[in-house]
C-alpha cells in the first residue's frame, strides 16, 4: 500500500483489539502513529484499552515507504532491479534508505521528547524494519527480508539516539 491511505480491514481490527488487550496494563505515556488510516485506527483502538489516558500523536514521518508508481500493486508487479531498492528509489517514490533515514529521524525526536517514558509507536513493516536495524546494528537489507507481521508487538529499550541503519551490513 505504501503511502496510499486505507481503512483497517476486519482482520486488522481484530488484531488491533488483541494488541489493545495485551497492552492494557502497560503505562503508556504517548501513542505515536503513522497518519495513514490503517495505523491511525489501530492506534485509536489500542488507546481505548489503556487504563491510563495517553495522547495520540499522528506523524507522517512514520509512514510506510513511498512505492511511487507501484503503490497499491502486488509485489509481483514491481520489477526487480540490480541492487534492489535500498538506495535506488522506486520511480516517483523513495528508496528504502530515504524511508529509513526519515523514520529514524522521527524516532530520535520521539526519544528526545520522552526520555524515560514508555511510548507506543504504531507504524508499518518497512519502518519497523528500519527501527530494528538501527536498534540492533543489523543491515537494513537483511531486516527487510524478515519483516514483522501485523500480529507482532515489538518491545525495545532505547537509551540513546539511533544512528541510521547500515544499508548492506558493511560499515563505511
Amino acid at each position: 500500500m505504501g503511502h496510499l491511505d486505507s481503512v483497517l480491514t476486519p482482520l486488522g481490527l481484530q488484531q488491533a483489539n488483541l494488541k489493545g488487550e495485551q497492552l492494557s496494563d502497560v503505562n503508556i505515556a504517548v501513542i505515536y502513529s503513522s497518519d495513514l488510516g490503517r495505523c491511525r485506527k489501530t492506534a485509536e483502538t489500542i488507546q481505548t484499552y489503556l487504563s491510563k489516558s495517553a495522547d495520540l500523536v499522528l506523524l507522517d514521518g512514520l509512514r510506510e515507504i513511498d512505492f511511487g508508481v507501484y503503490q497499491g500493486k502486488p509485489y509481483d508487479d514491481v520489477p526487480v532491479i540490480e541492487g534492489g531498492y535500498i538506495v535506488t528509489p522506486f520511480p516517483g517514490g523513495e528508496s528504502n534508505e530515504v524511508m529509513a533515514r526519515r523514520v529514524i529521524s522521527v524516532i530520535n525526536d520521539i526519544y528526545e521528547a520522552n526520555k524515560g517514558a514508555t511510548v507506543l509507536v504504531v507504524t508499518h513493516s518497512g519502518p519497523i524494519s528500519a527501527i530494528l536495524a538501527a536498534h540492533s546494528g543489523s543491515a537494513l537489507d537483511d531486516m527487510l527480508k524478515h519483516k514483522t507481521n501485523n500480529r507482532d508487538i515489538v518491545e525495545l529499550d532505547m537509551y540513546q539516539k539511533f544512528s541510521s541503519p547500515l544499508l548492506y551490513g558493511i560499515k563505511s
